[in-house]
């Protein structure tokens, strides 16, 4: 099976190296998603990375953000 590679077509670029996934992105995300990366990482992101970002956006007691560090480590804000 083929991993996609890049951000998906929802990501906003909101600064030069942040990025946001809306809520609107998955069912059940209480949060916006963000992503720290420049445009050379982002391109090589995989769309499980993404998957896993909305996931952690859905946990109950997340107030602000879930955010991607741009090594890939995922955390609550």
């Amino acid at each position: 099976m083929e991993k996609k590679i890049g951000p998906p077509s929802e990501l906003n670029k909101i600064s030069g190296v942040t990025w946001e996934l809306p809520v609107s992105y998955k069912d059940g995300m209480k949060v916006p998603g963000r992503v720290i990366a420049n445009d050379e990482i982002m391109k090589s992101m995989e769309e499980g990375l993404f998957n896993q970002l909305s996931n952690v956006a859905n946990l109950p007691g997340i107030q602000k953000y879930a955010i991607c560090m741009p090594d890939g480590h995922i955390i609550c804000g």
